[in-house]
C-alpha cells in the first residue's frame, strides 16, 4: 500500500503547531537563570624547584654534622567553591616532610613557606607562612600539613579561576637558595 500524500495546508497546520509548542516550552524556562553553574576550575599549583627544599645548616658548613633542619613539600590538597561577589574560593593544605638534623639544640623547627597568586606571568599576592613542627618524644622526622590557606581569587565574563596559577615553596635566604641552584638536581619533563 503507497501512503497518500500529504497535503500542503496539513503540513503548513502541523508545522504551526510544532513552533507554538516548542516556543512555549522555551517560555516555561524564561525566569531561571539561563546559565548553567559548575564547581569552578582551580588554578594551577607549581612549586618552583629550587623551592622545594629546605635546608638549615649552623655556619657555613654544608655536612651532616652542621645540619639543623630539612624540609621537603610532599604534596598539596585542596578545593575550590564559588564565592561571594564575582569570587572563587580555593582552600588549600600542604605536606611536609621535616627532618631534624643532628646540630639542632632544641625539639622544634620554624619553616618559612610562601604562597602566591600569578596571573599573566605577574605576581598579584604573596603570603609568607611559617610552619611550627615540634619533635616530641625524641622523635627525629614529622610528615606533616600546614594549617588551611585560604585564598579568594577575583573573577568576571572575561577573567576565569583557570587563568590563575599557585606557586607555593619555601621562603628562602639567599644562601640557602644558592645551596638548591648548586647542589639539587632539578626535575626536568620532556613531551611525549
Amino acid at each position: 500500500m503507497i501512503p497518500a500524500p500529504v497535503s500542503p495546508r496539513l503540513w503548513r497546520n502541523a508545522l504551526k503547531i510544532c513552533t507554538v509548542a516548542g516556543l512555549s516550552l522555551l517560555g516555561a524556562c524564561e525566569g531561571e537563570s539561563d546559565s548553567i553553574d559548575f564547581a569552578p576550575a582551580c588554578p594551577v599549583v607549581e612549586i618552583p624547584g629550587e623551592a622545594a627544599d629546605y635546608y638549615q645548616y649552623t655556619g657555613n658548613d654544608h655536612d651532616v654534622t652542621h645540619l639543623v633542619a630539612r624540609a621537603s613539600l610532599t604534596r598539596v590538597v585542596g578545593a575550590c567553591e564559588q564565592g561571594q561577589q564575582r569570587t572563587v574560593m580555593t582552600n588549600m593544605k600542604i605536606g611536609l616532610h621535616v627532618e631534624r638534623g643532628p646540630a639542632s639544640s632544641v625539639n622544634f623547627v620554624n619553616i618559612p613557606y610562601f604562597v602566591a597568586v600569578v596571573f599573566n606571568g605577574e605576581i598579584k599576592s604573596k603570603k609568607e607562612f611559617v610552619a611550627h613542627v615540634s619533635f616530641d618524644d625524641g622523635r627525629m622526622q614529622d610528615l606533616t600539613h600546614t594549617r588551611n590557606i585560604p585564598i579568594t581569587l577575583p573573577v568576571s565574563r572575561h577573567i576565569h579561576s583557570d587563568q590563575y596559577h599557585i606557586e607555593i615553596g619555601f621562603q628562602l635566604t639567599k644562601a640557602q637558595l644558592d645551596f638548591n641552584r648548586a647542589h639539587l638536581v632539578m626535575p626536568t619533563f620532556h613531551k611525549l
